[in-house]
């Protein structure tokens, strides 16, 4: 009995600090203007903070006296109680939330919507049914207009279950039934993106080709179904185990943007779909395609089991392969479990060539830019070595400075099979295509540092300098390739000039 005691007084204590802290957010907000901000104010933003912590730790027990705040729509306390709601996980705040969704206040809205969407399940059905009552049964709001569905299906959209995107797939087969059904058909096929459920793709690209040529007001159908359709695309390609991004169509020299054809396939590409083989042929920079969704230069890693060699202990483990932006000119490829890591160096183009051509079969090792760190220490320099149709990395020197030297006792050795190297090269390329692009942010200034580089050599050395027409005789001439078969891998095929010895893949 005294533990209810002291339960419910501690309600009352609570709910009064709110009372008292909204009592004076109204009261600001009527003298100085409606949309006065709290949290602009820094006493009020911990004050409300204070309030919020509060009650979130009285749990479940606030839940239903916290949810008739959701019905002063006058008072900030609604948007304090949304907030708190959404952060308790309990049920019982489910019907009060999607009241709220329902009204006309936009704040109170977005809030409730967003405190639905964490409560997660609990709310999936709840919204299901709201929504099927106010299409089977309309109903007039106190604004004399007819409650809509947007927020609530633009509510369920984000939960991603599959109740949700099973009953969205249905709303769609209502709608080709009806085409007057009160749904915004664009509207709808926009929520699929939320629910990144890939088996919606074949519905929505009959979508966009039914309504692809309809005149009018059904045009935004196709415009939305061909928005998520990209959308996934771009997704798929970034969340791939393999990480085949190279680059973007936009600005592949190969790439037509009037005719939006791909000049090596003579296919149609939308100018922000990823291409395999493309050569940029200016700078890059990921609002180029217009999608929020793609930041190339924080790519997802890429998972992948290694077999490696510790004090002379075989194991496997989960390595995270990583490709890091140090800024526009350089970067380095990272292959790390927790405890060690292998560092490839990717600061120039030329080093990337190198590093490609030796794990498609060029060369017994490599060892330009490779440094391992062993049991979190410091790192030094290492080496790839050919051993049958594996590469592997081993330790070398220590780097310049680096202290202490590793023990001949800490040997380490990481071996890639062929698929690793598979899903390794993808990276490559894309650090590639990387530094391609940032090539082009300031060319001549790096043509000048070159040129005033050279000459500096030049004098050191005591050599005379070059006169132009001598510099000129010395360009290479543009090579009018002869490739041949290099190595074929299962994804792709390897060719290489017999001239230059530049290589070209060809998937498929």
């Amino acid at each position: 009995m005294q533990t209810t005691e002291i339960s419910d007084e501690a309600l009352d204590e609570a709910l009064c600090a709110l009372d008292d802290l909204c009592d004076e957010i109204d009261e600001r907000q009527d003298e100085l203007d409606e949309y006065f901000d709290p949290e602009s104010d820094k006493n009020l933003k911990k004050r409300i903070y204070s309030v919020k912590e509060r009650l979130v730790g009285l749990g479940e027990a606030i839940a239903e006296p916290l949810a008739d705040y959701l019905y002063d729509l006058d008072s900030y306390s609604c948007i304090i109680a949304a907030d708190v709601l959404g952060r308790i996980d309990s049920p019982a705040a489910v019907p009060a939330l999607i009241d709220a969704i329902e009204t006309d206040a936009d704040d109170l809205c977005e809030d409730a919507s967003d405190a639905l969407v964490k409560l997660g399940t609990h709310a999936v059905q709840p919204l299901i049914d709201r929504i099927n009552d106010r299409l089977d049964d309309p109903e007039i709001g106190e604004n004399e207009r007819e409650i809509g569905t947007i927020y609530p299906i633009g509510t369920l959209s984000r939960i991603r279950d599959p109740r949700s995107f099973a009953f969205m797939v249905e709303l769609l087969d209502r709608l080709a039934e009806d085409g007057k059904y009160p749904v915004d058909m664009g509207f709808l096929c926009g929520c699929f993106y939320d629910q990144h459920n890939y088996e919606i793709i074949p519905r929505l690209k009959a979508i966009a080709e039914e309504y692809k040529d309809v005149p009018g007001k059904f045009t935004h159908i196709s415009a939305e179904a061909e928005e998520v359709l990209t959308r996934f695309e771009i997704d798929q390609v970034l969340e791939s185990e393999y990480w085949i991004i190279h680059g973007c169509c936009h600005i592949c020299e190969n790439y037509d943007p009037v005719e939006e054809i791909c000049g090596i396939s003579d296919e149609y590409e939308p100018r922000d779909a990823f291409c395999i083989e493309c050569e940029p042929k200016r700078a890059f920079d990921c609002d180029n395609c217009y999608s929020s969704d793609c930041d190339i230069y924080n790519l997802p890693p890429v998972y992948v089991d290694l077999k490696y060699r510790q004090d002379q202990k075989e194991s496997v483990d989960e390595f995270e392969i990583t490709n890091t932006r140090h800024d526009y000119d350089t970067g380095s490829i990272s292959i790390a479990n927790n405890f060690n890591e292998l560092i490839l160096d990717s600061s120039t183009i030329e080093i990337l060539n190198e590093l490609r051509e030796f794990l498609e079969g060029t060369g017994d090792s490599f060892s330009a830019g490779v440094f391992l760190s062993v049991d979190c220490g410091d790192a030094v320099s290492g080496k790839l070595v050919r051993n049958g149709d594996c590469i592997v990395a081993v330790c070398g020197e220590p780097m310049h400075g680096a202290e202490p030297e590793l023990k001949p006792e800490m040997s380490f050795e990481l071996e890639f099979d062929s698929e690793d190297i598979d899903m390794l090269i993808p990276v490559i390329d894309t650090q590639r295509f990387l530094l391609l692009c940032d090539s082009y942010r300031r060319p001549d200034g790096s043509r000048e540092w070159k040129k005033d580089t050279d000459s500096q050599i030049r004098e050191l050395l005591g050599m005379p300098a070059l006169a132009e027409e001598e510099t000129a005789a010395i360009e290479a001439p543009e090579c009018d390739h002869e490739f041949e078969l290099l190595k074929e891998h299962k994804k792709y095929t390897v060719y290489r000039c017999a001239k230059c010895g530049e290589t070209r893949k060809e998937f498929g």
